[in-house]
């Protein structure tokens, strides 16, 4: 049986679903202008992850733009199984990153909302702004800080000093 979630968690179960209507393999294809064929290997792989499987397979339009980004590196020459050779590296590397992040999450974040907050609806509120905060700045993080290895990586490689 599943656990039952406190009132402040069911608020933040609530906010990570996604707020626009939902797409299936079909439409996606078409906004991305890939085969499906293309989109269920990449689903099969694990980096495209449908955002529900019940009633049917839908996925967040929010995967638009990284998978178009996809496109771009193999347009620009990089072989698709070496895309998804990185993507599978890059995956499993975060995966315990991940995880860890959410767990710290839940010690500092979570459970000091739960034990400073006055009521049910306070903590609900505080925990999903906490949230929203935080996911966008550990993106802005992690993407700032790939990019500044990438660049680290090809100074080195064409010994650029600066």
């Amino acid at each position: 049986m599943p656990m039952a979630l406190d009132p402040w968690d069911l608020a933040l179960r609530d906010a990570l679903l996604p707020t626009s209507e939902l797409l299936t393999l079909d439409e996606l294809a078409a906004r991305t202008e890939l085969p499906p064929t293309l989109l269920e290997v990449v689903v099969r792989e694990g980096f495209l992850k449908p955002a529900r499987h019940e009633p049917e397979i839908l996925f967040d339009p929010a995967d638009v733009e990284p998978i178009r980004s996809g496109m771009e590196l193999v347009e620009s020459g990089l072989p698709l199984g070496e895309l998804l050779d990185l993507a599978r590296q890059m995956d499993a590397a975060m995966r315990p990153i991940a995880e860890q992040s959410i767990e710290i999450f839940s010690r500092f974040v979570r459970d000091s909302v739960e034990v400073t907050s006055e009521s049910d609806a306070e903590a609900a509120e505080r925990l999903v702004r906490a949230f929203s905060t935080m996911l966008p700045a550990a993106g802005t993080m992690v993407e700032h800080h790939f990019r500044a290895l990438l660049l680290e990586g090809a100074k080195r490689r064409l010994q650029v000093d600066r």
